[in-house]
């Protein structure tokens, strides 16, 4: 169990908190590991309808890098990946609160959220290939069909930020708030759904999401890329002299 990852059940809402403020949320192997596990509860759950995510002054900055290299993912079965699937295989609806920083899988895990609301002052951004590293969490194949094959590429060659206004303009965000309203919108969205059926909640959401078979694929392609690239000099020489810095 995780100390930075809270998480408590009411109205038939799982709110998970990111807790690592001194860190902008930065995410740890034990932090995925924690995560995975409370959607799996959340998932098997009958009194659970909605999972809230949110994190505070900061969603989360990413990987943390120190973390990232003592303990880097070596295959599928890392607890990184399998929170991947977790959320990517998760039947009941997903609503994510972003303020501040939302870096590397703190913006692709929103492509697998179901509503997703920001703060004005949030800031994303997908720095990869700056890290030496390819895309993940199938953000490689949901980018280019939730915003175009050009803004993907820009988004994913460049690795560079960008506000909640280009956000929503993209499509990865419903809805922009002031950083005071931001977790009572989305509060009250995850009240309105979890009024609602869970089954059909459930069933509305795999018919929306029939390609998950396909995500899953683009998941696993990607994280053998991934796993091999941590192997390439180039990355290791980079990486290393960020986590100097």
């Amino acid at each position: 169990m995780s100390k930075y990852v809270n998480s408590n059940i009411s109205e038939r809402i799982m709110h998970i908190k990111l807790d690592r403020t001194h860190k902008k949320n930065a995410l740890t192997e034990d932090m995925y590991f924690e995560l995975k596990n409370l959607i799996d509860k959340a998932s098997q759950n009958k009194k659970v309808r909605v999972i809230l995510i949110s994190g505070g002054d900061d969603f989360t900055a990413g990987n943390d890098l120190r973390d990232f290299i003592e303990n880097p993912p070596e295959d599928k079965s890392s607890p990184v990946f399998k929170f991947m699937i977790a959320l990517t295989e998760c039947p009941l609806p997903v609503i994510s609160a972003v303020n501040g920083f939302a870096v590397g899988i703190g913006t692709t895990m929103l492509l697998h959220c179901d509503l997703v609301y920001a703060s004005k002052n949030s800031l994303f951004m997908m720095p990869f290939i700056n890290l030496g590293l390819v895309p993940e969490f199938a953000s490689s194949l949901l980018l280019q069909k939730r915003t175009g094959y050009l803004k993907a590429a820009e988004m994913l060659m460049l690795g560079e930020k960008f506000d909640a206004k280009t956000a929503l303009e993209y499509r990865l965000i419903n809805q922009i708030c002031e950083e005071s309203e931001l977790t009572n919108v989305a509060l009250n969205s995850a009240k309105k759904l979890s009024a609602k059926p869970r089954e059909l909640l459930i069933t509305t959401k795999a018919l929306i999401r029939r390609e998950s078979e396909t995500i899953k694929g683009r998941i696993e392609l990607e994280a053998d890329y991934f796993i091999e690239q941590l192997g390439n000099p180039e990355t290791i020489e980079i990486l290393t002299k960020l986590n100097k810095k």
